[in-house]
């Protein structure tokens, strides 16, 4: 059995050995202490200013290139997109100011900006699909496959871009409408058929596009870009907009809450600038939002000579809208983006790209982060003289 003295001993022996501690601590040790943790204090310091006088000269050389690039910028791009009409379509989230900067870019270019389209976050909500395919209205009809955001991009691409007017085909006496993928809208003739089925006898005629429909929606490969070729006679006659079948488009789309417009792209252009949000894409499932905006600008450069999906750096950052376009062939194939809109390089990027998507109908990457093609895209030799 143990003594009680045992516990007085014990409990004696716990305070000696905090005396000690305390009294040892408070002496030399204390002074070893504090002089490591003041050597890494110093330390830490050292490497900061090191990293922050790095940054500074880092700013400062970035700031320079500014100032050349604001000088020289606007000499760089001006009159690079004269005689082209051109339409900034800005995802939900794109900022104001990058929007209003891409406007004023392309003014400064010599292109005739026809308006601006913002497309709503009600455009990617699966809830309203329904609603969506509502809005289309007969224009719904022409495109009978795909899902209602696809088949939304096909009708807002015909109705602010100047595509292709609907195609005839088949054997003289007999033509028919036909729409992008080599569709036939619904009540139309097929090609080398009579309405009542029986051979074609006549004068064949063009199907009229459903009510609302943008005229331009042609099947890519047939015919001249531009023309609407007549195969009775092999005569073509120029590419039409229908501005008044556009403008009810974008009206349903906007009054059912799907976008906003501002000034005139019904019009119709031949070049498209998207703006891009920053910052990765949100939502339950960002992966499903990327892909309905690429649906869109795909949509859309079937419908015009160049497009460029343009943003900052963090829309190429992991899940962001530009970062998903360049890890898909199909979009990226077609498609240029550049990641440095914000930048006065970048936006010199912006238009050179749209150039080289008009002269040589190739894309490319540009910008800083990810893998890119550098820069800026290489311009044509005629347009660099």
């Amino acid at each position: 059995m143990i003594d009680f003295r045992y516990h007085v001993v014990s409990i004696i022996a716990v305070f000696l050995a905090l005396s000690v501690g305390l009294v040892l601590g408070a002496s030399f040790l204390k002074e070893a202490a504090v002089t490591g943790l003041d050597t890494q204090v110093q330390d830490l310091a050292r490497n900061n200013e090191g990293l922050r006088r790095e940054l500074d000269r880092a700013n400062a050389g970035t700031r320079y290139l500014n100032g050349i690039m604001n000088t020289v910028g606007p000499e760089l791009v001006r009159g690079k997109l004269a005689g082209h009409k051109a339409v900034v379509v800005a995802l939900p989230g794109a900022d104001t100011k990058l929007t209003d900067s891409m406007v004023k870019l392309l003014d400064g270019a010599s292109a005739t900006v026809t308006g601006q389209v913002g497309i709503k976050g009600a455009w990617t909500d699966p809830k309203r699909e329904a609603e969506l395919v509502t809005a289309l209205g007969a224009n719904a009809a022409a495109f009978p496959t795909g899902s209602a955001t696809e088949r939304a991009a096909r009708v807002l691409a015909g109705a602010i871009t100047e595509t292709l007017p609907p195609v005839q085909t088949g054997t003289p006496g007999g033509t028919s409408t036909q729409l992008p993928g080599g569709s036939t809208p619904p009540g139309s003739t097929p090609p080398g058929a009579s309405a009542s089925g029986a051979p074609p006898t006549g004068a064949g005629t063009t199907s009229a596009p459903p009510s609302g429909q943008t005229p331009g929606q042609g099947t890519p490969g047939q015919g001249n870009p531009g023309q609407n070729t007549n195969q009775n006679n092999g005569t073509t006659t120029p590419a039409t907009h229908n501005t008044q079948a556009a403008t009810e488009t974008l009206t349903k789309l906007k009054e059912a809450g799907f976008v906003d417009v501002k000034d005139n792209p019904a019009t119709g252009a031949d070049l498209v600038v998207i703006v891009a949000p920053s910052g990765a894409t949100g939502g339950d499932d960002p992966g499903r939002i990327n892909n309905i905006h690429l649906s869109l600008a795909r949509a859309l450069d079937t419908g015009d000579d160049g497009t460029v999906m343009a943003g900052t750096a963090s829309a190429a950052q992991e899940n962001g809208v530009i970062w998903a376009l360049r890890r898909n062939d199909q979009t990226a194939k077609a498609v240029s983006t550049v990641d440095t809109a914000d930048t006065p390089v970048g936006q010199v990027a912006v238009v050179w790209s749209l150039v080289v998507e008009d002269k040589q109908g190739t894309s490319g990457q540009y910008g800083t982060t990810g893998t890119t093609d550098g820069p800026l895209p290489e311009l044509p030799k005629k347009e660099t003289s």
